[in-house]
């Protein structure tokens, strides 16, 4: 049997390095040298002196006058008790999953054994039980440190804290280590911080948030979140299903197109609003689509005539929306416009253009048209006479240069035409216009006197000639208006007398006759008009 061993099945323990063996028969405990400090409870710092005390407290004798027979088996009683009290608080630190550290050895350098808690099962290998020669058994505790010594050192030293030597230290300990593990048990996180410190806490946290919260939310006024812009996406090839559709569209608008050769021809605006119409055209309307037809005339005129400046607010021609829902254009349902019209309107619809061009009517059709500052060009495009049903024409400030372009005979439907500042010199057919009722065409490049066409116009309420060259007798023309109710003819050089027959026009609300070459008296029938609140006139 080697040295340790036979230190590992003795109950006494090794012999102190250095000193005397106490299995030795001729050892005397009363020769030997007292310690140099006794053994601290609890596992503290000890030298080879203590070690060898612990080792006499151990082998005395529990009562000399006893047998040894009786001394041996108290002895082993009280190994027996101590080993079980060893074995609950090993069990309850590692419940608590608590450690702690092991004292010095006998070198000088601090030993770090950590005491494993056994359960009561067998096969445990880390701890067991040998008989040894005297019958005494001693307890086999494996640790984690890398040095043997240390390891018997250790094992030797904790044995010895909790027998005689060191048996009330070790007491102490182990019921400190169970006091704290019985307060800290069932206690939350909570109660255990320190209430001021978690209140200071709580502060410094909020005091963060408060300052970045506030400099964001001042941001956010001064400058509101923009969306950034969505790229417009690529255009969309041409799909099979569209270009099936394409010579149904084709078929079908080609009798107003001027035919399929202009159709087809790729450099004309008829061939690129079909081409839009089918492929680029968010509807994606069909050839079955009742507002067709409407629809490819305004994208031919806006070919010809756009593109144009996008006026905010608006949706622009093009947009994929019905096309009443694009700027300048105002839309009424048929039967609205069938009870407005008194019947007139299915006449229209049914007879069509002059030539016999018909378009597919909408449900939705177009009757107001405002294109101020559009036609860039100059150009009137030919389709507008397609637009027979329209109602409402502004054409302003959109340099028409001329006389008044041909398409616009054909819109014998007007009601209001617009043909304020441009350039037009020829009035002569707007007489064909004999349901107008509002007509405007001051500051143009008009001369001459005023055609006799004009005679026409019953149905007008108001009439706008200012700031041209007109000359003449104006009143031999318009005496017989009876619905006047505003007359402009300011900045002319009409002439002549103002006529009685101004007192029968009962509806006059305003008359501007200034700047003209007028003489005579103002007639004393004018004072007949009821509704007269403005009349103009200069020497």
């Amino acid at each position: 049997m080697s040295g340790r061993d036979r230190y590992a099945n003795s109950a006494r323990g090794p012999p102190p390095r250095g000193g005397p063996n106490n299995n030795d028969r001729g050892y005397n405990p009363s020769r030997s040298a007292p310690p140099r400090g006794g053994a601290r409870g609890g596992g503290g710092r000890s030298n080879n002196n203590d070690d060898y005390s612990a080792s006499v407290a151990s082998s005395a004798p529990i009562d000399p006058n006893m047998p040894d027979w009786w001394n041996a088996k108290k002895k082993a009683e009280r190994r027996q008790r101590e080993e079980e009290r060893r074995i609950n608080v090993r069990e309850e630190n590692e419940r608590t999953k608590m450690g702690y550290g092991a004292p010095r050895g006998n070198d000088g350098g601090r030993g770090n054994a950590r005491v494993v808690a056994v359960n009561n099962g067998a096969g445990d290998d880390r701890y067991s039980r040998k008989a040894g020669a005297e019958g005494v058994g001693a307890r086999q505790v494996s640790d984690f440190d890398d040095t043997k010594d240390k390891n018997s050192a250790l094992r030797k030293k904790m044995f010895m804290d909790g027998g005689a030597g060191g048996g009330a230290g070790g007491d102490d300990r182990l019921r400190k280590i169970a006091t704290a593990d019985e307060e800290l048990e069932g206690r939350s996180l909570m109660d255990l911080v320190d209430r001021g410190t978690l209140m200071v806490g709580l502060c410094l946290i909020l005091i963060v948030v408060i300052a970045v919260t506030i400099p964001v939310a001042l941001i956010s006024e001064d400058e509101p979140y923009v969306a950034p812009a969505v790229p417009d996406p690529p255009s969309a090839s041409p799909t099979m299903a569209r270009q099936q559709v394409y010579w149904d569209i084709f078929d079908r608008v080609q009798r107003i197109a001027g035919g399929p050769d202009v159709l087809g021809d790729p450099n004309t605006a008829q061939n690129r609003a079909l081409n839009w119409i089918v492929f680029e055209d968010g509807m994606e309307l069909g050839p079955g689509k009742d507002h067709l037809h409407q629809r490819f005339v305004l994208m031919v005129i806006y070919f010809i005539s756009g593109p144009w400046t996008p006026v905010e607010g608006r949706l622009e021609w093009g947009s994929p929306v019905h096309e009443c829902e694009w700027e300048g254009i105002t839309c009424k349902d048929v039967e609205e416009l069938e009870a407005e019209l008194e019947g007139k309107i299915s006449e229209l619809l049914e007879s069509g253009r002059e030539d016999g061009v018909k378009i597919d009517v909408p449900q939705r059709i177009i009757n107001r048209l405002e294109l101020r500052q559009r036609l860039v060009s100059g150009e009137v495009p030919g389709e507008f006479s397609l637009l027979y049903y329209l109602q409402h024409l502004d054409l302003e400030n959109n340099q028409l240069v001329g006389a008044l372009p041909s398409p616009l005979y054909k819109l014998f439907n007007l009601q209001t035409l617009f043909l304020e500042q441009n350039q037009l010199t020829n009035i002569d057919a707007v007489g064909e216009y004999r349901y107008l009722e509002h007509l405007s065409v001051s500051k143009n490049a008009f001369q001459g006197p005023l055609p006799e066409s004009f005679k026409q116009l019953k149905y007008l309420k108001t009439l706008y000639l200012h700031t041209n060259a007109f000359t003449g007798q104006v009143f031999d023309i318009l005496k017989d208006f009876k619905k006047l109710e505003l007359l402009d003819l300011a900045f002319n050089k009409f002439e002549g007398t103002l006529p009685a027959e101004l007192g029968e026009m009962s509806n006059l609300t305003s008359v501007f006759l200034g700047h003209n070459e007028f003489r005579g008296t103002i007639p004393a029938e004018i004072g007949r008009c009821p509704n007269l609140k403005e009349f103009q006139i200069d020497a």
